[in-house]
């Protein structure tokens, strides 16, 4: 009980545990000590997150080169206020869905520095196309039902997707190709996530379960241009810097060309020939690209500088034992409370503590969450402990839940009876407790 006193004891007395602002915009609040002139970027930032693209030819040569293949025509559309997304309906097609995308990879062919996708569709699915090119085509998303029971006789209906291809524009599928279904995460806290030192992160690994806690975290490496980089963004822990996730995200998620990914057609293949050759947005005024240094380096500052929000009901009488159903069930094996900066060149983020419920780590999780294909080093099975940090807000600030790397959770209870692999135990422990002990359990995770 001490060590769970001082625990919440370092919340109340740092820095995230002020006022928050528990609404839709509670994602997006600069953090309160920045100077004058990093907030006024900060609200620039902000706008190049919102801004509304446009195919070329366009008279706004500064929102232009939209596609040819794209998913969303804005970061907000996917992120709607900086949360996450959610998964279509049975009755919607996947093109009404921006925050849902589908990944192509090869099931048996791995690379060191990507996926190695489908030779005519390439990573990713995209259902949306500019103007005389031809969409990829769309699908619909099928849910499978099954029920969970409790001992105590307490169930819960869990869904699975599907997908039906209603419309392949590009031909068939290589019969190599593996799908996985992707929500877009809540963008919380990334400065500080990218501001963790590697060294901590590893301190953490222990992918031979040396300790035989049933626990064997690994960490995921990219390799660009012959030097090994630690994996901290992306559901699969596939991308290394906040700066190369949200340039991956314009290229391949809005078909953009930016100082990391160039290439104006996005992720057009080499055999989609009217995609390669459509016309472009790159300017010369914006370094001969459609999303230029300055426009990338004000997205960084924005995502980067947003705070998180701050924990809630740390005072109240219930929380130290709900914190302790939580531990008892050793989730924060993988959902570490605490994790600790380095230097950054934001002096803000600069040498603090955190709590984001994440060690940042690919683990395990079950045959039942695994997607068709390895990502660099993580195996079909394993997925990056998802922060849980401004979970209970997930609602307020993008008026949706869709929990998991899919979306296919409904409720933060559902996405617990997901867990496998690693994380059985965990689950199993949650399924033990009684009525009174979950609402606790879950009240808990709302207040993070």
């Amino acid at each position: 009980m001490a060590l769970l006193t001082r625990f919440l004891l370092s919340l109340t007395c740092s820095s995230f545990a002020i006022a928050s602002v528990a609404d839709s915009d509670a994602y997006k609040q600069p953090f309160s000590n920045m100077p004058g002139e990093l907030k006024h970027e900060f609200f620039l930032g902000e706008s190049v997150f919102e801004r509304f693209w446009v195919p070329s030819p366009s008279s706004t040569t500064a929102s232009d080169g939209l596609g040819p293949l794209f998913n969303a025509r804005s970061c907000h559309s996917c992120h709607i206020n900086s949360g996450r997304g959610h998964a279509p309906t049975a009755d919607q097609l996947g093109s009404e869905v921006p925050s849902f995308f589908i990944r192509l990879g090869s099931k048996s062919q791995t690379s060191l520095n990507g996926v190695v996708g489908d030779a005519m569709y390439g990573r990713q699915f995209h259902p949306l196309s500019a103007t005389n090119i031809q969409p990829e085509g769309n699908y619909r998303i099928e849910w499978q039902e099954r029920i969970e029971s409790f001992p105590d006789g307490y169930s819960v209906t869990l869904r699975k997707p599907s997908i039906t291809w209603t419309q392949l524009n590009y031909g068939e599928f290589q019969q190599d190709t593996g799908f996985s279904m992707r929500v877009s995460p809540p963008l919380v806290g990334m400065g500080l996530l990218d501001a963790v030192n590697s060294t901590l992160i590893l301190e953490y690994q222990d992918i031979e379960d040396a300790d035989q806690d049933g626990i064997s975290g690994k960490a995921n490496w990219i390799e660009h241009q012959g030097v090994k980089q630690l994996g901290k963004f992306g559901h699969k822990a596939s991308v290394s810097t906040l700066t190369a996730q949200n340039q991956s995200a314009f290229n391949g998620d809005i078909g953009l060309s930016t100082p990391l990914f160039p290439l104006a057609s996005g992720d057009c293949t080499a055999q989609q020939t009217d995609c390669m050759i459509a016309p472009n947005g790159n300017s010369q005024h914006i370094d001969n690209l459609e999303v230029g240094v300055e426009q990338s380096r004000l997205l960084d500052l924005y995502l980067a500088l947003s705070r998180p929000p701050a924990m809630r009901n740390l005072d109240q009488p219930w929380f130290k034992e709900a914190k302790k159903l939580f531990d008892d069930a050793h989730c924060a094996s993988c959902h570490r409370a605490k994790l600790t900066t380095g230097s950054s060149q934001y002096k803000v983020l600069s040498n603090r503590d955190f709590y984001p419920f994440t060690d940042m780590l690919l683990h395990d999780m079950g045959p039942d969450l695994a997607n068709d294909f390895p990502v660099l080093n993580a195996d079909p099975q394993e997925w990056r402990t998802a922060p849980l940090w401004g979970i209970g807000l997930s609602e307020q600030v993008s008026s949706r839940n869709g929990y998991l790397h899919d979306g296919r959770a409904r409720t933060i209870e559902e996405a617990i009876l997901w867990h496998g692999g690693e994380a059985q135990a965990s689950k199993e422990a949650y399924k033990s407790l009684n009525a009174k002990q979950r609402t606790l359990f879950i009240r808990f995770l709302e207040s993070l």
